[in-house]
C-alpha cells in the first residue's frame, strides 16, 4: 500500500524513526499517512514558528478541515515554505494511537520510494479546495463556542510547554505574538495558582 510523508527535509532515502515533543505518541516512530493531501500539512517550518499545530480536523469521508486558531493562520503557516512529500509502499499499519485515522507508524526505518518536490506548501493546500477535499474555516468566521474552544487549547499549551518559564523559545515568542491575550491571562492564572 501507498503512504505519504510530508517534511522541510529533501534529499532523504530514508524515513527513519524519531520521538517528537508535538505527538501524542512519545516512542521513536516514523509516521506516515495513507493522505498525500495531508502529508502536505505536515510540511511545516517548525524552526520559524517554534511551534508543531496544524490544526486539522478529518472527516470521516476524508476531506480536511483547517480550523484557523488566529486571523491569516493558513498563510502564516504554510506561504512560501518549500519541502517534499515522500511516497513509501509497505506494508504499514495504520495506527489507532496517533489519533488520526490515516496515520501509520513504523518502529524501523521507512525506505522511500519517490517523491513530489512542493515550492509552496500554501499554494498546494488551497489547491485542494477547488478538488473539494479541503475546507478552510477562517477564524473570522468561527462561532464563539470555537474561539473559546482556542482560547482552552492555548491555555492548556503554555502550562503543557512549560513557556511561562521558558520565556527565550520560539514557541513563547509565537504565542506573545500570536495569543498575547491568552499569555496574559496564563500568567495571572499561574500566580494564583489556577493554571
Amino acid at each position: 500500500m501507498e503512504y505519504f510523508h510530508g517534511s522541510t527535509v529533501c534529499g532523504l532515502t530514508e524515513l527513519r524513526p524519531f520521538a517528537s515533543a508535538s505527538s501524542n505518541l512519545r516512542e521513536p516512530l516514523v509516521y506516515l499517512t495513507s493522505s498525500r493531501q495531508l502529508a502536505a500539512h505536515y510540511i511545516w517550518d517548525e524552526k520559524r514558528i517554534g511551534v508543531k499545530m496544524p490544526m486539522l480536523d478529518i472527516r470521516k469521508d476524508g476531506v480536511l478541515v483547517f480550523q484557523e486558531m488566529f486571523s491569516g493562520a493558513l498563510e502564516y503557516f504554510y506561504k512560501g515554505v518549500s519541502g517534499c512529500i515522500y511516497r513509501c509502499v509497505g506494508d504499514y499499519e495504520i495506527s489507532e494511537d496517533s489519533g488520526v485515522m490515516t496515520c501509520a507508524t513504523s518502529r524501523h526505518a521507512v525506505p522511500i520510494t519517490d517523491f513530489e518536490l512542493i515550492d509552496d506548501v500554501y499554494q498546494r493546500i488551497i489547491s485542494y479546495a477547488d478538488k473539494g477535499t479541503f475546507i478552510y474555516e477562517r477564524f473570522e468566521d468561527l462561532p464563539q463556542s470555537r474561539i473559546d474552544m482556542i482560547r482552552g487549547q492555548i491555555l492548556r499549551f503554555i502550562k503543557r510547554s512549560g513557556l511561562l518559564h521558558d520565556t527565550m523559545g520560539a514557541a513563547y515568542r509565537f504565542v506573545q505574538e500570536k495569543f498575547p491575550r491568552y499569555l496574559l491571562e496564563a500568567q495571572i492564572l499561574d500566580e494564583r495558582g489556577l493554571l
